[in-house]
């Protein structure tokens, strides 16, 4: 969150956190990773409440009891929720980025590798650069297709269409694609009406980083990189010539976090 602190304010909002842990606690926990954002303690788990999110699993008595369950809430003004990003594993999480670009379109990482062929231009990024283990990130692919040239979106019948396929790996799990609603052409030459995609196009795949920290050595490579490797395919045509299909290898790469393994202060641990 505090790195995708400066994109949620470039989009007119202000960010923050809220645990049920103690005000010295989260200022211990601030100066030892350098937060800047506001962390907010809600000690007796109040706004918690009524937010929905009390993990129900934690009897009362039992240390950590009023814990929430994760999630981010965007929230107006008025107070109104306008939109929610929660996951059933406690462990997992939305990460900044992929809530910037599925909501507002616009991403916190502005590394973008790009590859150009005779039909298209690509670029391809990962929302957010980093993310910690458990983190759900959305993998981009944006498309902008050169003069009088489509592609076939998916559905189509008797060609390739556009398809996104990630080589599988240990460091994560992988939801399907979404692709944008295609337009529906009529073409002559084969009188046949059929779904493409014309102009420019956006894909969002989502992974989930694998969130057993004792298994981390197991798939990140030098400096707790995460690579995530795949292969973009796609037919092209023009108003004349419908070519060969293309198969574009794809690689992102996602810093993963060191997570915060250090205890509370003893002192501290008694406030609680």
């Amino acid at each position: 969150m505090e790195q995708s602190k400066q994109a949620f304010q470039d989009q007119g909002l202000g960010v923050g956190a809220i645990s049920y842990d103690s005000p010295q606690v989260l200022a211990d926990f601030a100066r030892r990773r350098s937060i800047t954002l506001p962390l907010l303690s809600d000690s007796d788990s109040k706004i918690i409440r009524a937010f929905g999110v009390l993990n129900t699993t934690v009897k009362p008595g039992d240390f950590g009891y009023g814990i929430p369950f994760p999630g981010t809430f965007l929230v107006n003004r008025e107070g109104v929720i306008v939109a929610k990003f929660l996951e059933d594993d406690y462990r997992n999480r939305h990460s900044m980025g992929t809530i910037l670009i599925r909501h507002f379109g616009t991403a916190a990482n502005s590394t973008a590798p790009s590859v150009s062929t005779d039909h298209l231009d690509l670029k391809y990024y990962p929302a957010a650069s980093s993310a910690a283990l458990g983190e759900r990130v959305t993998l981009v692919i944006e498309v902008r297709l050169k003069p009088r040239m489509h592609v076939y979106a998916p559905g189509v019948k008797g060609y390739r269409p556009v398809a996104l396929e990630l080589k599988a790996s240990p460091g994560f799990s992988a939801e399907a694609a979404d692709f944008p609603s295609s337009k529906e052409i009529f073409l002559p030459a084969i009188d046949e009406k059929v779904p493409v995609y014309e102009e420019e196009v956006r894909i969002l795949q989502d992974i989930v980083i694998n969130p057993n920290r004792k298994e981390t050595g197991k798939w990140l490579h030098q400096g707790r990189e995460l690579h995530v490797e795949g292969t973009f395919q796609y037919q092209a045509c023009d108003d004349r010539i419908c070519y060969l299909p293309v198969f574009i290898p794809l690689k992102w790469t996602i810093q993963v976090l060191e997570p915060d393994t250090q205890r509370v202060p003893e002192d501290l641990r008694k406030k609680q």
